[in-house]
């Protein structure tokens, strides 16, 4: 190849030593493919279609593009295709704030405020002003940390770059780059676009960041490919390069693009479920408002008591504080998982990883260890050796200096490990005389050797390298020439070993020796073995992967190396044999044969960005709640996508940045544990919200029921302290005794909303049937029929202290609530909190001063009742799931709605929005258009969901509990 050495460069730059590498390029996909619509959709006018490469295909063409652009060209192609910058999505930050004030949730808390402050309640706007800017904050806290996710995947683009233009290089801005322009690269350089290598020094690339292989590339390859990527690594180079591809345009630029174009949703299932839920009490509770204005009104009633009632039923009816307390809950979870070395950085994440169905897991260095292993046990030996002189001669043959080599590093760690017990006594009884090493033409490392054996000097010559280049050497220019004198009879044996091991994804190195001819005086090489060498399984990878299946949960993998390599891997971890390549990937339609495949596959191989984009979105389509685990920048649009991204130890910054669970320690181990954290954190949430929900149909209901039958109000203040008294309690919940589920936990909404409209049916008659004792019964002061005020503050007291106990009954809503001790705090703050009602009311402080006999016998009653519903809720629960059961599982089918949700965003068509009965404000615009989205595709998408419905899977049945 002809190299061209332009004088100034050499007056610029000094030159970097080659480093060695024994690993030939497997063949990139065309780039055409990674990219696609992606910039179609992005980049306006100058799609990826007609983006016009220059071919190189001889060193003639590389000579005629080596001088570079002049000043006009640069304007030129930059006016085209823009500069070498990867566009960020800007959203306003007074964007999110409006959309956190404008949901339905948030415009029930504002209307409240209005009427607060019409009635003259300034006490109580001023709370309840408070819960909504708290509120607010931690919803913008959470989207706005959300969209800068995107930003780091800029940062491994070099700052400036050495450039040819008009005939002289000089350093200039990597964002002044355009296609066309000549740069020049030395060993330890960020490559700052998609290049194609011209001339100089063949680079050896590492692109791990980018593909996650352990092993560095070699540019050129041998099958002639000259393309690194932008965002990889030149380990060794003194290489003149074209750039072909810049900004969006670049396999990085297009991973950002995916990024940013994911339809992941801001909040998790669970999340959205328990908003369904909120949305439709509170539209009954409106119903309610309007009946109570109504009656009220033909009552005769003052305006300031109607609007004061209905205050009241409309703090009851939005339950202020359980975003707040669902963010400290969660807040307080992820502090656990810290301790399981899981950092959380989006907390949607704790509620979604508990219902994770399916795992996605990149290979390299999170189900491998990412550093090469010789197999000692799978070495191939002639008749004439053993595997441990095998080892030992290609340990020889290895630069114990080369920190930097993997392959050197590898045998001499495997030759340590080999012979723990005599190492050093092996390895000292050698002296190496002369050492020559790898060079990318030669491919062999050659190591002259003397060893002192019985008061004797015995040398010999030893090698290492490529099969080809060890069994003969040819006349390359290294040291030999020579042909193994076994060379001819073994050959063919030798060739179907290394197909063989080729097969498996295997490295294979050759190793031979040597002794000088006593009448010739020339060495005389003989072959000695082949040395397999892979990146090797983690020693838990099987092991974890076999508790991740008992929790229910598939695990597929998905990497960017080879087949056989990939496949390999999946046998040594019990994964499953069902390795595809991208090809079969890349060349489907969305459909069922799409669907199938990457459903029936147990993983894929030589994937780009978009296709572990693509395999997400389609197991999404499927109903999984999907995990994406990932280190590198080609792996930040799946993670970014994926309901739970998990970026892996040692992980680049932007698949830190995409990720929502970020792990601190290798392997796939912390994931199995968050799981299981997770799943507890579920539990825990879920009895709170079923808890506060239920509270909120007790309040709505014995509020609108005391005004329907005895005409009597409660303050609002009550209702403040209620939410405020029992919310506070419940915090200590985020620490409660649970058991993790074997199975993913499936929110639903019919079965939260019966739960919690059986509760709070049964919390309304014991306040009902309490009411009317104290009123007809002698049981009770005689204050309670006569005066107003010490009936609303009794009422307060009795409903304060039910609602408290309410959670040791939601905690276990199918079972007694001692099946499960709660953790000792729970019940210590929940005792203080009623003994500080108790005295608040019997003291004065809190409304009318209420007698220590009252107060007693209303802990009586409410003690009593507790019981009573603890008892009835198991068969009433139980009656109500036989009368509704469960729908079908839709995992692993396509819906109508879940195609419509993880459509890309050029995907979605925009028609009229209809008014949703149930939301209001901002949060119905995204209902209504995904409703609207849904209706369209289900024609397309019900001859799919017939086809599968024969073939619906869910997470694998456990064959035993979680341990």
């Amino acid at each position: 190849m002809t190299t061209l050495l332009p004088s100034n460069i050499l007056e610029m730059e000094q030159q970097a030593p080659s480093k060695k590498s024994f690993v030939e390029d497997e063949e990139l996909p065309p780039q055409d493919d990674m990219c696609g619509q992606v910039i179609a959709s992005c980049a306006g006018s100058e799609s990826i279609e007609e983006f016009v490469e220059l071919d190189i295909n001889t060193d003639d063409d590389a000579e005629k593009l080596i001088g570079g652009l002049t000043t006009v060209q640069v304007k030129a192609q930059r006016e085209r295709y823009g500069p070498n910058e990867i566009p960020k999505k800007v959203i306003k930050w007074y964007t999110i704030l409006t959309k956190q004030l404008t949901s339905s949730m948030a415009i029930m808390i504002e209307l409240a405020m209005v009427l607060a402050l019409a009635v003259g309640a300034y006490s109580d706007f001023a709370i309840i002003a408070v819960l909504l800017t708290t509120n607010a904050a931690i919803g913008f806290y959470e989207e706005y940390e959300a969209l800068k996710k995107v930003e780091g995947i800029k940062s491994a683009l070099a700052p400036t770059t050495n450039v040819r233009r008009d005939g002289e290089f000089s350093k200039k801005p990597t964002s002044e780059l355009v296609p066309g322009d000549v740069i020049y690269l030395r060993g330890g350089d960020s490559i700052p676009a998609d290049i194609d290598w011209l001339a100089g020094d063949p680079m050896s690339v590492d692109t791990a960041a980018l593909t996650g292989e352990p092993f560095p590339r070699k540019c050129p390859d041998s099958k002639g490919n000259r393309r690194s990527m932008a965002g990889c690594m030149a380990v060794s180079a003194n290489s003149y390069c074209l750039v072909q591809r810049t900004g969006i345009y670049t396999e990085m630029g297009s991973a950002t693009l995916l990024m940013q174009q994911s339809t992941k949703p801001a909040q998790s299932v669970f999340e959205r479920s328990i908003v369904e839920v909120c949305e439709l009490v509170m539209t009954i509770a409106l119903c309610f408002l309007v009946a109570v204005y109504v009656v009220m009104f033909l009552r005769g009633e003052t305006l300031l008591d109607t609007l004061t009632t209905i205050l009241s039923i409309l703090i009851a009816a939005v339950p202020v504080a359980l975003p707040v307390v669902m963010q400290v809950t969660l807040a307080l979870g992820a502090g656990e998982m810290a301790k399981q070395q899981a950092i959380v950085t989006h907390l949607t994440a704790m509620q979604e990883i508990a219902s994770m169905t399916m795992l996605c897991s990149d290979k390299t260095g999170t189900l491998t260890t990412a550093k090469i292993k010789v197999f000692f046990e799978q070495i191939w030996t002639t008749s004439k050796c053993t595997k441990e002189q095998v080892m030992e001669w290609s340990a020889l043959a290895s630069n114990p200096h080369a920190a930097d080599d993997p392959i050197d590093v590898a045998i001499l760690q495997s030759f340590r490990e080999a012979f723990p017990d005599d190492y050093e006594t092996r390895i000292t009884q050698y002296n190496v005389m002369k050492f020559v090493g790898f060079n990318p033409e030669v491919k062999r490392t050659v190591a002259y050797v003397k060893k002192v054996s019985g008061g004797k000097d015995e040398e010999f010559k030893v090698s290492k390298g490529l099969l080809d280049k060890v069994l003969a050497t040819g006349e390359d220019g290294g040291d030999g020439p020579w042909e193994c004198a076994n060379a001819a009879s073994i050959r063919e044996t030798v060739e179907a070993v290394d197909e063989k091991f080729s097969s498996k994804g295997y490295k294979t190195l050759g190793v031979a020796i040597g002794t000088k001819s006593p009448l010739s005086g020339k060495w005389v090489m003989e072959f000695a073995g082949v040395v397999p060498m892979l990146d090797p399984p983690r020693e838990d990878s099987k092991w974890v992967i076999e508790q991740i299946h008992a929790c229910g949960i598939q695990v597929k993998m998905i990497t960017g190396d080879h087949q056989n390599i990939a496949a390999e891997t999946a046998r040594l971890i019990g994964l499953g044999d069902k390795i595809s390549k991208r090809d079969a990937l890349a060349e489907m339609r969305e459909g069922h044969a799409k669907d199938q495949l990457v459903k029936d596959a147990d993983g894929f191989a030589q994937v780009m960005p978009r296709d572990k984009n693509d395999i997400v979105r389609v197991l999404q389509s499927l109903n999984y709640v999907v995990g994406m685990t990932g280190d590198g920048v080609n792996d930040a649009p799946a993670l970014k996508q994926a309901h739970i991204g998990i970026a892996v130890e040692g992980a680049t910054d932007a698949a830190r940045s995409a990720a929502d669970i970020v792990l601190t320690t290798e392997g796939l181990a912390p994931i199995f544990t968050a799981v299981l954290e997770s799943r507890k954190i579920f539990q825990r949430v879920y009895s709170y919200v079923l808890y506060r929900i239920s509270a909120t149909v007790q309040i709505v209901l014995v509020l609108s029921l005391l005004i329907f039958i005895y005409n009597q109000a409660i303050k609002p203040l009550y209702i403040i302290l209620l939410a405020l008294f029992n919310d506070l309690t419940m915090i200590t919940i985020s620490y409660d005794n649970v058991l993790p589920s074997r199975s993913p936990e499936q929110p639903t909404i019919n079965k939260l909303l019966r739960n919690s409209c059986v509760f709070g049916a049964l919390m309304t008659i014991e306040s009902v049937v309490f009411y009317e004792t104290a009123l007809h019964s002698g049981l009770f002061s005689s204050r309670f029929k006569g005066e107003d005020t010490y009936r609303e503050t009794l009422i307060y007291l009795q409903i304060s202290i039910a609602i408290e106990a309410l959670i040791f009954i939601t905690r276990t809503p199918e079972q007694p609530f001692f099946a499960s001790i709660p953790i000792t705090s729970l019940i210590v703050s929940v005792f203080i909190a009623n003994v500080a009602i108790t005295i608040l009311v019997t003291l004065g402080i809190a409304g009318e001063k209420v007698s220590f006999e009252d107060a007693a016998l209303t802990w009586v009653y409410d003690i009593v009742w507790f019981g009573l519903i603890d008892i009835v809720k198991v068969p009433l629960t139980m009656t109500l799931e036989s009368l509704f059961p469960p729908q079908p599982s839709t995992i692993g089918t396509r819906t109508a709605e879940s195609t419509a949700a993880h459509l890309r965003p050029e995907d979605h068509s925009s028609h009229c929005i209809n008014f949703a009965p149930i939301d209001l404000g901002y949060t119905y615009i995204n209902d209504t258009k995904n409703f609207i989205a849904s209706t369209l595709f289900r024609t397309q998408s019900s001859n799919d969901q017939r086809a599968n419905t024969s073939n619906r899977v869910g997470g694998p049945k456990p064959d035993s509990g979680v341990v």
